[in-house]
């Protein structure tokens, strides 16, 4: 039965690993959503976290694979369930000086902040799970939104679980 799994991987800071990963996941053929890359917390070494729909063991074997690809310096699944999900989305809506206060309710009631206002438009960031950042968009929607941007979800292991046999706790 397939599951949601949230899938880790620390890799060096080059395109040519990047493509690597990326040709292990192909392959493999399985369903990914959230794709979100940036630094983590060493220097010269990206985090690649995707989620995909997969059975137990088809997640197993493909971060097997991950972790014997050239450049990768660990890899870890777990269930979706066991993970603390985030994204961001900045939001660039118009601001009629008419609306400027009511959109600044919105913005603070869905749990917003306003990063820039010039000429009649703002950028409104809006950070947490998927579901509040879609609630805040939609909420925009009645000012006219002009550009979203997502981030993607970024994910971690929720401390309160017990690390799966193929994590590497310490460097993930």
């Amino acid at each position: 039965m397939s599951a949601s799994h949230a899938v880790a991987v620390l890799l060096d800071d080059d395109l040519v690993t990047f493509n690597r990963v990326v040709g292990v996941v192909r392959r493999r053929n399985l369903p990914i959503s959230d794709v979100s890359v940036g630094p983590s917390q060493m220097a010269g070494v990206s985090r690649l976290t995707f989620f995909t729909e997969a059975d137990e063991a088809a997640a197993e074997r493909l971060v097997r694979q991950l972790e014997k690809t050239f450049g990768v310096r660990a890899a870890a699944i777990y269930a979706a369930d066991d993970a603390v999900v985030r994204e961001v989305a900045l939001v660039k809506v118009r601001a009629l000086p008419a609306a400027r206060a009511d959109l600044l309710t919105v913005v603070s009631q869905s749990g917003g902040t306003l990063v820039v206002e010039h000429n009649g438009v703002c950028i409104v960031e809006v950070a947490g799970d998927a579901t509040r950042t879609a609630a805040c968009i939609k909420a925009l929607e009645r000012f006219g939104i002009l550009e979203v941007a997502r981030s993607g979800a970024v994910t971690l292991r929720s401390p309160s679980t017990t690390p799966a046999p193929h994590s590497a706790e310490v460097t993930l």
